[in-house]
């Protein structure tokens, strides 16, 4: 079975509750509107991917995307404006407005060097956006290294001379525990069907389990009192002194 088929199927229903991270894209479009708005002047995308927050930047914005040459040219086939390493950026000092991190920091060995790195690059009152997941499985391996909670964050940029203003938690508990039960399903499925398994056959109710168990955390989540205990993803904004 082709795999790589069955993942570029999924990511058309990414914004449909039939896919098993749908709590992850349900509010992503509005959570990134939200990032190219506090974004300003010149803004480096560290681990820009596909570079796909362009579309939620401004004109007036003057991007610069950067990845690890390997990652840019097998895994995205992108290229990015500069290629080099976040623990050791290629930018001369205090000539960033904004620096993104976008879901990259937890792949870094040393994300102390990066945060010395951006506080390094950033014009004073420069901002580094950065988001990072919180309760998610691993991905990526085997560059999948940590995991913060906010409290995390604010002591690993008060150590590097950044201070945060703002931090948002992304995902309800329901939200939270449908993800991880929905990607828990997935997986395996996709495991008896790499192994032929004899309950692939009973794989045919997973689909539409994941869609009941979306729906239904999805419409007990707008009646359950707000609670930040369990999210998914962090969001924070930090800023240079």
């Amino acid at each position: 079975m082709n795999f790589q088929k069955i993942k570029k199927l999924l990511a058309r229903l990414r914004y449909l509750p039939l896919h098993p991270q749908w709590f992850v894209f349900l509010h992503a479009k509005q959570h990134y509107r939200m990032i190219g708005a506090q974004a300003t002047g010149v803004v480096l995308d560290i681990g820009c991917a596909n570079q796909f927050i362009k579309d939620y930047l401004s004109t007036e914005h003057i991007y610069i995307g950067l990845d690890y040459y390997q990652t840019a040219t097998q895994w995205y086939e992108t290229r990015p404006q500069l290629y080099g390493n976040a623990q050791a950026l290629p930018i001369a000092n205090n000539s960033v407005d904004t620096v993104l991190l976008l879901d990259v920091l937890e792949h870094l060995p040393c994300p102390e060097k990066c945060l010395q790195e951006i506080q390094r690059v950033l014009k004073p009152g420069g901002q580094a956006l950065i988001k990072v997941p919180f309760l998610y499985p691993l991905h990526d391996e085997p560059l999948d290294f940590q995991r913060w909670t906010q409290y995390g964050l604010q002591q690993l940029a008060t150590q590097h001379g950044l201070v945060i203003k703002e931090t948002t938690a992304w995902g309800e508990p329901l939200e939270t525990a449908a993800l991880f039960y929905n990607i828990a399903l997935s997986k395996t499925l996709i495991n008896w069907i790499k192994n032929k398994h004899p309950l692939l056959l009973v794989g045919i109710l997973i689909p539409p389990l994941i869609l009941l168990i979306n729906l239904a955390s999805y419409i007990l989540s707008l009646f359950a009192i707000k609670d930040k205990m369990m999210p998914h993803s962090y969001k924070a904004r930090l800023e240079k002194m």
